[in-house]
């Protein structure tokens, strides 16, 4: 005897399957409305409020003695010179132009070792 066994009687009929008619989409894509859309959104971008992006400028953190950093702030007065790292990098300079042969060739391999060390 068959394990499963289908009464095929006349008293159940199946449902009806009712039409299902075809959707049509709101919109449609338009290459020439989307270009305007993405020229409207760029120009009246609002820059974004904070600290700005990665690839503008790169900040690291010196440990400085207050005497440093008031030495610092005097010169920055002083000179007129509007943040503390334009005060910084010009004292640099200055140090920089009064540096032996001997001094500026070991500074520049320094200084190309530490961006080397840096990219990697």
């Amino acid at each position: 005897m068959p394990k499963y066994q289908f009464t095929k009687s006349k008293k159940r009929k199946p449902r009806p399957i009712a039409k299902t008619n075809l959707s049509k989409p709101e919109e449609t894509y338009n290459p020439l409305a989307i270009t305007n859309k993405v020229e409207n959104d760029i120009q009246h971008r609002k820059r974004p409020v904070g600290r700005p992006k990665t690839g503008r400028k790169s900040y690291k953190t010196v440990r400085l003695l207050t005497s440093t950093v008031l030495k610092i702030n005097a010169l920055e007065n002083a000179l007129g010179i509007k943040t503390q790292d334009a005060t910084v990098d010009q004292a640099i300079d200055r140090v920089i132009n009064s540096l032996t042969n001997d001094e500026r060739r070991a500074y520049k391999l320094w200084l190309d070792m530490f961006e080397k060390k840096e990219k990697d």
